[in-house]
């Protein structure tokens, strides 16, 4: 009874193992559409990961700088052994007024209290070192959703490409043969059949370098993705986008509110005043709270002491002023001053590229989604032409050269429609990453 058990038991998990292995084989065989790449590349991709490390990094810089705001302790342990015993002359006589064995330790508390904005300016430094790592962060992530768009339709691209010079050669390979065929009829001139043949041969080398291009294209979508380079991938074509329509002042304004890298160099002004207030802080003295307690004996522990008080303990003030320095400080807020104006310069000129980026990329995108109609309608028109030609061929009713013609125009009718296509969406591409959106 127990083997029955035992055995229905294992025909159940055959079952489910070889569930799950078939929906891991579905899945796997599913084609990769472009919302799973960009996932796949946002968690699997270094630069993610080198941009997170970053953030971290500034967070705990961040976590010491506002440490500065609280008081340090500190610990100190010493000891000598003195060759003669210390004394002093007290009304001619030598007294004795330590041990040869001296052991002392203290304990010490120290509380900036007054340090000309420095500890401040440092922790704004440190906040804005933070959240610059963080639109760092966001910034590699467009990005990389950018690069990831455009090598998935790069290689969308390129498998069309493929298929285009395939076709072709078929095409081209079977008019060799059908112009071989009227020669040995004595139906066509030699120097027909050589052409046909050599247009077969170079459809056979635009194959060759189509498949390369494929090649290419799939390990670098691959090394975005984080897999291996020479993995196999099947991506979900695309179809036509709807038509899009946008007020380019709009999106302008929406782009400088919105853009990453400007809010970066946005940050980097602020933390440029920082630096300028963190110079101009040696202007003014540093004030501190200083407290301590100290044992002094000729034991270990500094418990035993017959020549002076055993322990004691202090507090007080202290206060520092460097008022010269050969004009240092000034010349460091000079300097932090001129890079703010700098990084200003910067952002203007940004700003101005924004515009630009947005503008273009409007165009663009206006000229693929007006293309896409155009170059659709030439592939039909290419088609029908070629359709027709080679069957006039094979009638002896045209040459050779009107079908190689016509071949060359589906060609390029057929790798236009596709640009067109895959250029539409490229440009929306290009759009999103100038509004500074995934």
């Amino acid at each position: 009874m127990w083997i029955n058990k035992h055995k229905i038991l294992m025909r159940k998990s055959m079952l489910l193992a070889g569930l799950f292995l078939t929906i891991g084989r579905m899945a796997a065989s599913e084609p990769l559409n472009l919302d799973r790449a960009m996932a796949e590349a946002l968690a699997n991709n270094p630069r993610m990961a080198e941009a997170e490390a970053y953030r971290r990094a500034a967070e705990y810089a961040e976590k010491a700088a506002w440490a500065d705001f609280f008081p340090k302790m500190s610990a100190a342990y010493g000891f000598r052994n003195l060759a003669e015993e210390p004394y002093a002359n007290i009304m001619g006589r030598k007294t004795i007024v330590n041990s040869t064995t001296q052991h002392h330790w203290e304990v010490g508390l120290t509380q900036p209290l007054f340090t000309g904005f420095s500890v401040s300016s440092q922790h704004q430094l440190a906040r804005l070192g933070l959240a610059t790592r963080e639109l760092e962060a966001r910034q590699t992530e467009l990005t990389l959703a950018r690069l990831v768009k455009r090598n998935y339709l790069g290689l969308l691209m390129a498998q069309k490409a493929l298929t285009v010079a395939e076709t072709a050669e078929k095409n081209l390979a079977a008019h060799a043969d059908d112009a071989a065929r009227f020669y040995e009829q004595g139906l066509i001139p030699r120097n027909d059949l050589l052409k046909a043949q050599v247009a077969a041969a170079e459809a056979v080398q635009q194959k060759v370098k189509a498949a390369a291009r494929v090649r290419n294209t799939s390990a670098a979508l691959n090394v975005l993705l984080g897999r291996d380079y020479q993995a196999e991938i099947q991506l979900a074509d695309v179809s036509p986008p709807d038509p899009f329509k946008a007020d380019s002042t709009a999106l302008v304004a929406e782009a400088l509110s919105g853009r990453t890298d400007v809010d970066i160099l946005t940050r980097a002004i602020a933390a440029k005043e920082q630096e300028i207030r963190l110079a101009q802080s040696d202007y003014y003295p540093k004030v501190e709270l200083l407290g301590k307690y100290e044992q002094d004996g000729d034991d270990l522990g500094a418990r035993h002491n017959d020549y002076a008080n055993q322990y004691n303990a202090s507090i007080g003030v202290q206060a520092r002023w460097v008022f010269f320095e050969a004009g240092k400080t000034r010349a460091r807020a000079a300097k932090a001053l001129a890079e703010q104006e700098a990084v200003e310069k910067a952002l203007q000129r940004l700003k101005d590229d924004v515009r630009l980026q947005v503008q273009e990329a409007c165009l663009d995108l206006d000229t693929a989604e007006k293309n896409i109609t155009t170059t659709q309608q030439a592939l039909e028109q290419a088609r029908e032409h070629f359709r027709i030609t080679n069957t006039r061929y094979q009638q002896q009713l045209t040459t050779s050269t009107e079908v190689l013609d016509a071949r060359t125009y589906l060609t390029r009718a057929e790798t236009g429609y596709y640009e067109a296509l895959y250029g539409c969406w490229t440009a929306r591409a290009d759009l999103d990453f100038a509004m500074g959106r995934k």
